[in-house]
């Protein structure tokens, strides 16, 4: 047997499939196709030319379409609106009478500091100022020592008139028995010269001390001034700290510039602390600053905060409600305020179907109710819901020009093109 194996048969060769070939289209059969193409072709032509040239027909109007505003309501003089009857708008127009209340709220509320606070000392009259900036302490450390040298002065002057008025009457008695005597011939003419030159010199040495004296005085007035001028810059009235008693405390807060005419001295004000957020202090303003700041365009008014059992400490923050004394006010819808530009508008009836666009001042909200503090009466009638829709007849009757529109931003061409 032999050690080489046999190589295995060869397959059997499969035959080719043959292909079938597409019958070949008669020459009439390719004319027709091409009569169908272009037939096709044509027609869509046409449809597109028809659709290109016949102008569009306006869609019908649905039967619930809305009526032009100006078919509704109308502008009829300046700052007059007549809103047209039993039509759909007047049905969302509701007016309502501008209701008298008597309120014990805030008229506004501001945000406060506590600057000053006389604490107790150790005995009576041992009372001392703290404040919260090294600034205040500075100022008022100037101011007291201001205080306490015009007395000084001022005693100072009264001794040197004193001394000059009992000096020169010395002087002048000596003058006077020295002429006795030259007359009687008991003495010589030369010591009455000289008695006379130094009663000269002793009035001009006495004007020179009482001169002296009297620019002391005015010197430690002008500085007590001027120390008491730092302190009202700084915002601290001085005769509210001569004045106050360890009971109080001395809030110090900002008022904005356009709401200045809300404030006023002695009125009343309720102070809540962050550090103390259950227990409301009462007070009342004592001070307005005479200058504005010219940073914050606000100005400086000061209250005293009641605070008998000495939980304040000066740098206490808190909001204090200002006007809180019981007064009259008048109180419209809240809906009813229209804001355009820097003012607030009310519509007043001013006849029948006719409103006018009153400039109103609103104060504090009330619930769905705001204050107005002016430019309406007891008596008058206002749009209280809808009155958002009277907003753009508003601005026409009141001659206002509308808000430019947004000029758009130039988009720059895209990369490689012209």
């Amino acid at each position: 047997m032999s050690s080489v194996e046999s190589a295995p048969p060869p397959a059997p060769a499969i035959p080719p499939v043959p292909v079938p070939t597409p019958p070949r289209r008669s020459v009439a059969a390719r004319l027709w196709s091409a009569a169908q193409f272009v037939v096709a072709l044509g027609v869509t032509s046409a449809f597109l030319a028809y659709l290109l040239l016949e102008p569009a027909a306006s869609p019908p109007a649905p039967p619930d379409a809305p009526t032009p505003l100006d078919d509704l309501v109308e502008v009829t003089g300046p700052g007059l609106i007549r809103v047209k009857p039993g039509g759909p708008f007047a049905a969302k127009v509701q007016s309502v009478s501008v209701r008298s209340a008597t309120v014990t709220a805030p008229m506004m509320a501001v945000t406060g500091r506590v600057v000053a606070s006389l604490r107790p000392g150790m005995g009576k009259g041992d009372d001392y100022w703290q404040f919260d900036t090294p600034e205040l302490l500075a100022a008022y450390t100037d101011w007291r020592k201001a205080q306490a040298d015009i007395p000084f002065f001022e005693t100072s002057l009264a001794v040197a008139r004193k001394f000059d008025a009992a000096q020169l009457d010395a002087q002048r008695g000596v003058v006077a028995r020295l002429e006795g005597l030259v007359s009687a011939g008991t003495d010589t003419p030369k010591d009455l010269a000289s008695e006379r030159a130094a009663l000269i010199k002793y009035e001009l040495t006495g004007r020179q001390a009482v001169h002296e004296a009297e620019t002391a005085v005015k010197n430690a007035r002008r500085a007590e001034a001027g120390a008491a001028k730092q302190l009202q810059q700084s915002g601290l009235d001085p005769a509210l700290l001569n004045s106050a008693t360890s009971d109080i405390d001395i809030v110090l807060a900002d008022v904005p510039e356009g709401r200045l005419n809300r404030v006023k001295i002695g009125q009343g004000c309720v102070a809540t602390f962050f550090g103390l957020p259950d227990e409301p202090f009462s007070g009342k303003v004592v001070s307005i600053a005479p200058v504005l700041s010219k940073e914050r365009r606000s100005l400086r008014v000061l209250f005293t905060v009641n605070d008998l059992i000495d939980q304040l400490r000066p740098g206490m923050f808190g909001e204090i409600g200002l006007g809180t004394d019981p007064r009259q006010t008048l109180m419209i819808p809240a809906d009813g305020v229209l804001h355009i530009g820097r003012a607030d508008y009310a519509l007043v009836a001013a006849g029948p179907d006719t409103w006018r666009v009153a400039e109103v001042k609103v104060g504090e909200m009330f619930g769905v109710e705001m204050e107005a503090l002016s430019g309406v009466t007891a008596a008058d009638r206002v749009v209280g819901t809808g009155a958002i829709l009277f907003k753009p007849l508003a601005v026409r009757a009141l001659g206002l020009a509308p808000p430019p529109a947004p000029v758009p931003l130039a988009v720059p061409p895209a990369e490689g093109t012209k």
